[in-house]
């Protein structure tokens, strides 16, 4: 902008409107050219809410544009900077002279044709985003700041910096917001893109300030030349205006604090990729966070950007593009554009390319290095020091969805967790720190994560990979041993950078958070070439926990990867026991055949390996598919032959299992006599082991037998004391079935509304595990309200998900140490 365009006295209304018409005509036909075609000025009249006449009156000088007609003008014609900046003046110019030269205007603008103008009002807001969606809570945040009303913000000067990844649409939102709120602040408004993060060297602040000095009417000789004097001027100048600037993509607070305006009235609002604590900390800045979309508005950025049409026709494809597009509205847009320019018109296709793709940063590439992920996100990452870099890259070999700090020392092979490395990359927001101590990385970066690790060194790679499978082991074993602090042997150690657990409810939800971890985990390490004996370790300390859970599913995939991966390193033993593990989860989604079959094999592998206690372990499984069945008398002789084998051994853990495992089938068989003698032995023996899961577990079955002999309120003692264990243990599926048999023994009471009481809170647990066994109470609840003889049982606790502790141990909650 020249000086003598900032300055109207010289010129009559009628030649700076002359002026305006040509730069705004010169606009139009700059449009015209970059789209390729011919405006409709007639629609382009209808999108500024003003007549077509009224139109071409502004383009031929004969009318002046009101200011918010001119900034929607350019917006439509999309001029944004420099030029928007210098058309904006020249409007306010024409203005200026227009009321100078007014016959109404005042005495002394009559008397002094040189008097000063008005103050410059800058309009320097580039177009906002044309399919803006989403962001209620953040846009909420900002209009707080302004207080209500209509009203030009008042009070203290204000900062507030939006920060989040690259992609994630800080600009967009500032631009959305600018645009809705410049009402406010009647001086002006002022923009920058500081690049930060662009090609470019980041924006000096003193071009900053010079640019803004300019816009605000400062003759360019006038700007001082040493950069504090220009930050004081910039403070001169906004001490009593009320002007909303907005510094866009800023690298650090050093480069922001030169262009903060210290005088009431005015706001600051700031984007960034980094953490900009510095501005917090000392100028109180108020921090606004973005996130990637929630699911609902990355499917609304899509409707608009491609039509709802499109979206309503293929919800299936839709969903999944976002999934694929880990809801960054960059991403978003990129896939947009490719169909909406592409061949198909649909998102199927684009959809079957991402899912398929290697590389899917690939796919949602573009030449311009703006809107290219990678490009974007390699300029976040190539400005981290060394060892954050190394830790983001290695984060790539992690394929959970979120990750502790004990983890990352794991990948950086370091006795402490990396809290500072942590901090540099959450501040950077390559990495979000979701909960406290829990890092996660959305699905894109993950990608990109890993590709610099794969870029990187394989023997890093390799190395970062088995200490984090390791890790995971031995946490979890570690834990695993909080949930059976009974068993023999001596306790795992734990781990140096885990917080230390205190009781079997600490290991409980430390299970709880890792679980999707572990999961992953060990089918990385199924997959892994020399590294698949942390699959099957790994899932015999899970076991417990899936099956106290109730994850019927989870079990069966995790046992599944375990004996795949066995099996893949030629480990027959380790075979042989992960397939035993598996038929017991199958057997609990009831697939007995598919059990059978494979504990067949297994125990002939354990045969040939003379692997006796393999051989009882696989027998009492027997037991359970046998069960599961209804076919008891099948299950027998099975549960004697463990039983027979423990007695050689005199082991008193397997002892108890076997005496359980057959007062089971027993009871089952109706001879209530033999069942209660072989099960109050095994309940001695587990007592005197301390073994709180077995007791559980026999005390059902000596509770049965006891409402088998018309013994009812014996057996309600016993089932309250395994419904206290249960409880204690948190071992959701038997809880259930012990206010179910709890309940059936208060009917055959005649207690039948404590009945209905116990049997609904024994529905609401088998609902919330989406259990099969549900159906059954339902049926019992029925119209007679709970009541119903004790022989109608919920089902076979022998029967699937029988809730056997450590790797399924004996039926009906029997507890058989894992070989």
């Amino acid at each position: 902008m020249s000086n003598e365009e900032s300055r109207p006295t010289g010129d009559h209304p009628s030649e700076l409107r002359r002026r305006l018409a040509a730069e705004l005509t010169g606009a139009v036909l700059g449009a015209e050219k970059r789209r390729g075609r011919a405006l409709d000025r007639a629609e382009l009249a209808r999108r500024l809410n003003v007549s077509a006449s009224s139109l071409y009156a502004y383009l031929n000088g004969t009318t002046l544009p009101g200011a918010d007609v001119l900034d929607g003008l350019l917006a439509a014609l999309g001029v944004t900077g420099v030029q928007a900046g210098r058309i904006g003046t020249l409007r306010d110019n024409a203005e200026t002279a227009r009321r100078v030269r007014s016959p109404s205007a005042d005495a002394s603008a009559h008397a002094s044709p040189t008097a000063p103008p008005r103050r410059h009002v800058p309009r320097q807001l580039p177009a906002g985003p044309p399919e803006f969606v989403g962001r209620e809570a953040e846009l909420a945040q900002l209009d707080a700041l302004l207080g209500k009303g209509s009203a030009p913000v008042a009070g203290p000067m204000v900062i507030t910096t939006v920060e989040g990844t690259a992609g994630v649409g800080k600009t967009s939102l500032a631009l959305h917001w600018a645009h809705r709120v410049r009402g406010r602040f009647p001086d002006g408004q002022l923009h920058v893109n500081l690049r930060g993060f662009g090609a470019e060297e980041p924006m000096d602040p003193s071009e900053a300030l010079h640019g803004f000095l300019q816009g605000l009417g400062v003759a360019p000789a006038a700007v001082p030349a040493h950069r504090g004097a220009a930050s004081a001027l910039l403070r001169t100048v906004l001490a009593d205006r009320r002007v909303l600037l907005v510094l866009d993509n800023a690298r650090s607070a050093e480069q922001v604090r030169p262009l903060l305006p210290s005088g009431p009235g005015s706001l600051a609002l700031v984007t960034s990729r980094t953490r900009l604590d510095g501005l917090v900390v000392r100028e109180g800045a108020r921090r606004i966070t973005l996130d990637v979309l929630t699911r609902s508005d990355a499917h609304a950025l899509l409707a608009r950007r491609t039509g709802a049409e499109r979206v309503a026709r293929e919800p299936r494809a839709t969903a999944e593009l976002v999934d694929l597009c880990a809801r960054l509205p960059l991403a978003l847009s990129v896939a947009a554009a490719r169909v909406v320019t592409g061949p198909d018109d649909a998102f199927g296709p684009l959809v079957a390319e991402l899912r398929e793709a290697q590389a899917r940063l690939d796919v949602l590439g573009l030449q311009d290095a703006d809107v290219d992920l990678r490009t974007v996100f390699e300029r976040s990452y190539a400005l981290l020091p060394p060892p954050a870099a190394r830790l983001f890259r290695l984060l790539g070999c992690h394929p959970g969805p979120d990750l502790d700090g004990a983890a990352c020392a794991a990948l950086l092979g370091t006795p402490a967790v990396p809290r500072a490395l942590l901090d540099t990359l959450t501040s950077a927001h390559l990495v979000q720190q979701h909960a406290p101590g829990r890092y996660a990385l959305h699905d894109l970066l993950r990608l990109y994560a890993r590709e610099r690790a794969e870029a990187g060194p394989q023997d890093e790679r390799r190395a970062a990979t088995e200490r984090l499978l390791a890790h995971y082991v031995d946490a979890a074993r570690y834990a695993d041993r909080w949930l059976e602090p009974w068993r023999p042997g001596p306790a795992a150690p734990a781990p140096a950078t885990l917080t230390a657990l205190a009781d079997h409810r600490d290991a409980t939800d430390w299970f709880e958070r890792e679980l999707a971890v572990l999961q992953a985990v060990i089918a990385q390490a199924a997959a892994s070439g020399g590294l698949e004996h942390h699959a099957w370790r790994l899932a015999e300390a899970l076991a417990v926990h899936l099956r106290r859970s109730g994850r019927r599913h989870q079990r069966a995939a995790v046992h599944g990867l375990a004996r795949t991966a066995a099996e893949r390193a030629g480990n027959r033993a380790a075979w042989a026991s992960a397939t035993r593990r598996h038929a017991d989860a199958l057997s609990r989604l009831h697939r007995a055949e598919e059990a059978l079959e494979l504990l067949r094999t297994a125990l002939r592998t354990c045969r040939a390996l003379e692997d006796c206690e393999g051989m009882r372990a696989v027998r009492l499984s027997l037991v359970r598919v046998h069960a599961a069945r209804g076919d008891h008398r099948r299950a027998l002789p099975h549960a004697r032959l463990a039983l027979a084998m423990a007695e050689r051994t005199g082991d008193p853990w397997a002892l108890a299992d076997g005496l359980t495992s057959v007062a089971q089938q027993w009871e089952e068989l109706g001879d209530h006599t033999v069942a209660l003698k072989h099960g109050r032995r095994a309940l001695e023996l587990y007592t005197r082991l301390g073994h709180l899961d077995g007791r559980a577990g026999i005390l059902l079955c000596v509770g049965r037998a006891e409402q088998g002999l018309d013994r009812h309120d014996r057996a309600v003692g016993h089932y309250e004391a395994s419904l206290a264990l249960d409880r204690a243990l948190g071992d959701r599926y038997r809880e259930a079935h012990a206010l179910d048999h709890l309940a059936d023994a208060h009917a055959a009471l005649g207690r039948h509304r404590q009945a209905r009481r116990l049997r609904e809170e024994a529905l609401s647990v088998f609902e919330g595990l989406h259990h099969p066994d549900a159906r059954a109470v339902r049926a019992k609840l029925g119209p007679r309200g709970g009541g119903e003889p004790p022989g109608q049982r919920t089902g076979s606790r022998s029967g699937p998900d029988d809730g056997a502790p450590a790797d399924g141990g004996g039926p009906q909650a029997s507890s058989q140490r894992s070989p």
